[in-house]
């Protein structure tokens, strides 16, 4: 008798649900929360097996999201613990801390000890709207911790919501993703702010596929306002408007809405500075980063052990050449596509802007899951076949493995292994395109 997948799907999500009030939080590692991790891992495979035996219906996939999104809206935050850091810099927002300069440590936050102690000192990156969006959560929370965790959690699925709607509105997206285990663990539970930053992505290309320049143009800006990553898409919905004057009040919105909300709350540009606050994290699952760790253990291994760091910030650097590139090539490609094709205009630019979007984030300088959520939601919006469905619809149930529900990252606990796998996998990748290019020389 075979087991109905919406059904597998909900029991899956029950027991990830479960694992949060067992290993939700770091410490103690008990004999609780090894069950709670042995709990995860089984949930995430039975949920990532009931999604993919559903992934190809059109119908009721949106009923089965919230169905299987029921348990974890009751559940301890999974995955990471962002929505704490979050709460923490509204209380120092009201208090009119620059959240440029200073980590929640500053006040010090009412609810400090709930933030990872890697994120207590550590200023923040994100943009003016999520600063007053995480400020007026702070006042209204007035204190309580789960009244807090409950409004970002709405603000999490209302961006979601705004995903879906901006989908349908682009064109019968694949609704599919909204259940999909990227999603459930890592907006309904883990509720970070990239599926807001995605819901406006979404949007400013939506309103652009109906010429309202100026609306795309709020959009992008008010995206740009919660993660300044947002202006990645930026170039490419520049190129579903028609007409010169319509693009130029498009990149003006953007500027204005930005200016405005940046004026008003006080914070400026500060960000630029913000930026590198994370950069002192050297994990594999950045492709550059990992290259430069791989780097940085063979010469600790013939004796240069105070090399790695220069490794490691090599290719880093390296990587941003790279992606330098690859953004140019991929916005040129768009452009190319829109010129032939016209009637093809939208899939091709969402297309380029969801991989310019995925790009930007495995070949930054530090990746974690979540950073992937703004990407494929506008790959969602095109017609996705070939490797690139495959891709993405394995990324979707793979990444949530690369957590442990207390936030814990199983990057941390692989490093040599893993930074020598993209070392292989930067080899792959080069083999592969020297040997397309001489068949194509082939050929001709």
């Amino acid at each position: 008798m075979r087991l109905n997948p919406r059904w597998l799907g909900l029991a899956a999500s029950t027991l990830l649900a479960v694992s949060g009030f067992l290993a939700g939080k770091p410490l103690p590692h008990d004999a609780a929360w090894v069950t709670g991790v042995c709990v995860w891992f089984v949930a995430l495979i039975a949920l990532g097996y009931a999604w993919w035996q559903l992934r190809d219906q059109r119908e009721g996939l949106l009923v089965t999201a919230v169905l299987w999104s029921l348990p974890l809206l009751v559940a301890p935050p999974m995955g990471a613990l962002d929505v704490y850091a979050y709460a923490c810099q509204g209380q120092l927002f009201d208090a009119g801390i620059n959240l440029y300069e200073h980590g929640p440590a500053a006040l010090p936050c009412t609810w400090l000890n709930e933030v990872p102690p890697l994120w207590r000192d550590t200023p923040t990156p994100y943009g003016p709207l999520w600063f007053a969006l995480s400020g007026g959560i702070a006042w209204l929370a007035h204190g309580n911790l789960l009244v807090a965790v409950g409004l970002f959690r709405l603000v999490a699925v209302l961006g979601l919501v705004l995903c879906v709607a901006a989908a349908h509105r682009i064109s019968d997206g694949n609704v599919a993703l909204a259940a999909s285990p990227l999603v459930l663990v890592h907006v309904v539970s883990g509720v970070h702010n990239d599926i807001l930053v995605a819901g406006l992505m979404l949007a400013g290309f939506a309103f652009a596929t109906r010429q309202r320049a100026a609306l795309s143009g709020i959009a992008f800006g008010l995206a740009a306002a919660v993660k300044i990553t947002a202006l990645i898409g930026a170039p490419f919905v520049v190129l579903l408007v028609l007409t010169t004057r319509a693009r130029a009040l498009l990149a003006g919105a953007i500027v204005a809405t930005y200016a405005v909300l940046a004026a008003l709350t006080g914070h400026g540009l500060g960000f630029i500075g913000a930026l590198g606050a994370t950069a002192g994290l050297v994990q594999w699952l950045s492709i550059p980063s990992g290259v430069g760790m791989a780097a940085g253990y063979v010469l600790r291994w013939i004796g240069y052990p105070g090399a790695f760091g220069t490794a490691v910030a090599v290719a880093r650097a390296v990587g941003f050449v790279v992606l330098a590139g690859l953004l140019l090539w991929l916005w040129l490609r768009a452009v190319r596509d829109v010129r032939r094709e016209p009637g093809a205009a939208t899939d091709r630019v969402l297309t380029a802007a969801g991989l310019a979007l995925l790009v930007t984030a495995v070949l930054g300088p530090v990746f974690y899951a979540w950073y992937a959520l703004a990407g494929i939601a506008v790959l969602a919006c095109t017609q996705l076949t070939g490797r690139l469905r495959t891709g993405v619809h394995v990324a979707v149930v793979a990444l949530p493995f690369l957590t442990l529900p207390d936030s814990l990252g199983l990057a941390t606990k692989t490093k040599v292994p893993g930074a020598f796998l993209d070392v292989a996998l930067i080899v792959a990748i080069v083999v592969r395109l020297v040997r397309r290019r001489s068949r194509d020389r082939a050929d001709a």
